[in-house]
């Protein structure tokens, strides 16, 4: 193993103060060895020699320097000398995902066999039986949301209770994905996640949850990637005694559609992967794919295993050195003074038993390098500091992207060092949202290789991605047009009402008594009509939950449904949503 001298640093570096007691009571023993005897005092120096025995002072000095020398040696044993490294496996944060399962009524439209509802649910399982690592949740939602299974490494005790999921078993009619996306993100605070997905099932989504939906994505550190289930056309909602088919209250036969624009809306909003339902699982591959792209570090290690490099406590060969000393000083004075017998063997046991320490305690600009300071910023998640005082531009590079400076991430990656680099380079553009740039960087580097296969798996999501914004971009500029041709329309009929009211005035005023009349008897009209409506309206939303629970058979979603019930009827919530499915 080569050794680099110029990383040489103390691990324990306060306990070199040591030195400073050492040196006070070396000082005072080597003072009070010069005053050999009360006749110092009355007899010149230049004569003491004559009177005193040859080689006793000699014999004192040496034993003292002895002393001084081996107590040195032990406190730099004891403070951790270290200049090489050895690696250690750590483990990779585990990943976190919270399925949302869309279970309104209109979910069991039958535009996509046999059911939308039971699409959903073999597509659930199969994203289940993929789950070979980390932790996954399952949410449900109507017109409130329920947790069926909170945060759990064990993806067979969720896929036993997919089969009795139906939309039978809510307790409340409707359709609240707001509810939903929150109790997700609380799934995952809760768990101390920094980061996790959120793959929502479901057919669509009322525009007046949209803003909701979207602000509580762009709030939290979660992902959003969303699989669309059914079809633009739409079909009936078979009621669950196979009576007929859902209506509305005018009597008009209910047929939910795909709301696929909003649902777009919502991608393009949230950055978030979105992908209608397929027969294989290429619609899960993608979803699995963009998550990878927006979530993962940028840095890829060669294998499978990372590994953090620890120091090495080299002061155990100091200890040896100061045993030789020892010994010597020993055979030279077999009755050794009182402070080799207290000082040294104290020091030796501490020099052996003290525990080597991972990382230098304090005096960091004394004891370690810009690059050591980092290191150890970085693993204790300090990556703004990290990222400061890295001098390496790939390191420094990997802590802006983990503090989430994506832009200075990409500016220190250099895209000519290596396809690496260049790969860490285009995936911190995308998550720069430079999505033009990063796929230009991806296309440099399949120029350069072109079988990278995370590189054109990645290329295809920014294409997608670019084409969605465009898409919005033209939706919006039409929007536009719109409007301002409304408004033109708008002030046309303006000045034509203006002249026909000049024209009308004289028939208004003669008009004027019979309208009188006729809205007092409209006005008496509409409220009995009112009255009814309200007894009505409150009746038939009653009846319309309490036909639905009624005539569900008995299953093994009844646990569930009692569950549900139970919680929702502690949360006092009221049934207040106008459109039941």
């Amino acid at each position: 193993m080569v050794i680099n001298w110029a990383d040489f640093h103390f691990i324990r570096p306060e306990l070199l103060l040591l030195f400073v007691p050492a040196l006070l009571l070396f000082w005072k023993l080597s003072h009070d060895t010069k005053k050999n005897s009360a006749w110092q005092k009355v007899i010149s120096p230049h004569l003491l020699e004559f009177l005193f025995v040859k080689g006793k002072k000699t014999t004192s000095n040496s034993s003292l320097w002895l002393t001084a020398i081996i107590t040195s040696l032990i406190i730099l044993a004891i403070s951790g000398p270290s200049v090489r490294q050895k690696s250690v496996p750590v483990f990779q944060t585990e990943s976190a995902q919270v399925i949302l399962l869309d279970l309104s009524l209109s979910m069991d439209a039958t535009d996509i066999k046999p059911s939308r509802l039971e699409r959903a649910k073999f597509k659930l399982l199969d994203l289940l039986e993929q789950t070979n690592e980390g932790t996954i949740a399952l949410v449900v939602y109507a017109g409130d949301a329920f947790t069926i299974s909170p945060l759990t490494s064990d993806a067979k005790t969720i896929s036993n209770m997919v089969p009795t999921l139906s939309t039978g078993i809510m307790p409340v009619l409707g359709s609240r994905p707001d509810l939903a996306i929150e109790k997700s993100i609380q799934l995952l605070e809760n768990a101390k996640y920094n980061r996790g997905q959120i793959i929502w099932m479901t057919d669509g989504v009322e525009t007046e949850f949209v803003e909701s939906v979207v602000d509580s994505i762009n709030r939290s550190a979660f992902s959003l990637s969303i699989l669309a289930i059914g079809t633009e056309q739409g079909a009936p909602i078979p009621l669950p005694d196979k009576s007929g088919f859902l209506k509305d209250r005018s009597g008009a036969i209910v047929v939910p559609k795909l709301q696929l624009a909003t649902l777009n809306d919502i991608a393009s909003e949230t950055n978030s992967a979105i992908v209608e339902l397929t027969a294989d699982t290429q619609d899960i591959d993608y979803l699995k794919k963009a998550h990878e792209l927006l979530t993962k570090d940028s840095t890829k290690g060669d294998d499978g295993e990372q590994k953090i490099s620890r120091w090495i406590d080299d002061g155990y060969w100091i200890v040896w050195l100061a045993l030789f000393f020892f010994f010597i000083k020993l055979l030279r004075s077999p009755a050794s003074n009182s402070l080799a017998a207290m000082l040294i063997p104290g020091l030796l046991i501490s020099s052996l038993c003290y525990a080597p320490s991972a990382a230098a305690l304090s005096w960091k600009d004394l004891w370690l390098t810009k690059n050591q300071q980092a290191e150890s910023a970085y693993k204790n998640g300090e990556y703004d500091k990290a990222a400061q005082l890295f001098e390496d531009s790939e390191w420094k590079a990997t802590a802006q992207y983990k503090n989430g400076a994506f832009a200075d991430a990409a500016t220190h990656f250099d895209p000519k060092l290596s396809e690496r680099s260049l790969y860490n380079h285009a995936t911190s553009l995308a998550k720069g949202n430079n999505l033009q740039e990063a796929l230009d960087a991806y296309n440099s580097l399949l120029e350069k290789n072109p079988e990278h296969e995370d590189a054109q798996f990645n290329k295809k999501i920014i294409e997608d991605l670019l084409k969605q914004q465009q898409e919005q971009q033209n939706q919006d500029q039409q929007n536009q047009d719109q409007q301002n041709q409304d408004q033109q329309q708008q002030q046309q009929q303006q000045d034509q009402s203006q002249q026909q009211e000049q024209q009308d005035q004289q028939s208004q005023q003669e008009q004027q008594q019979q309208q009188q009349q006729q809205e007092q008897a409209e006005q008496q009209q509409q409220q009995e009509q009112q009255m009814i409506e309200d007894q009505r309206d409150k009746s038939e939303k009653d009846q319309a939950l309490e036909h639905w629970l009624e005539k569900i058979p008995d299953d093994p979603g009844g646990l569930l449904r009692r569950k549900m019930y139970r919680e929702y009827q502690r949360r006092g919530r009221q049934q207040k949503e106008e459109k039941l499915w």
